[in-house]
């Protein structure tokens, strides 16, 4: 009987092969975590811009219910101090072309931005939302 010696190749893997396999395993892992905390980080920007322009839209609807509105600018807090809100409101002049007309439109229109402001991280992020409101002129302002 002959006995085959079997090569030191055969038996398992090498050093250089298993610190190269670590090595592969190691980047890898590594990129997969920082795209799952990516991931988180646009998460919770969304939520954030999510609950700012929900507060907004809060804030527009008040002042869609106010029956009177003048030019001017506001600002406040939200209840948890989460949220920093200003309101500009500038009238539109919807005859601006010929001035010397005697001729008063039935609704005034009146532009409406709110700006929201918050503190995400270290930064200080910002929203806004516009839109126009038309009211109907009292009697006195109509004929006056």
């Amino acid at each position: 009987m002959v006995k085959t010696h079997q090569s030191s190749r055969n038996r398992g893997f090498t050093l250089i092969e298993v610190v190269v396999a670590l090595a592969i395993l190691g980047v890898g892992l590594t990129v997969i975590i920082e795209l799952f905390s990516g991931g988180l980080r646009l998460a919770r920007a969304s939520m954030e811009y999510t609950k700012a322009v929900n507060y907004a839209r809060t804030k527009m609807e008040e002042i869609a219910v106010k029956s009177a509105v003048q030019e001017g600018t506001g600002e406040g807090e939200s209840d948890d101090k989460s949220f920093r809100w200003q309101v500009v409101m500038k009238k539109v002049d919807l005859l601006s072309i010929d001035k010397s007309m005697d001729y008063k439109p039935p609704i005034e229109l009146y532009q409406v931005k709110i700006d929201v402001f918050w503190i995400s991280g270290s930064k200080e992020r910002s929203t806004s939302l516009e839109s126009l409101k038309a009211i109907k002129p009292e009697e006195g302002e109509k004929k006056g």
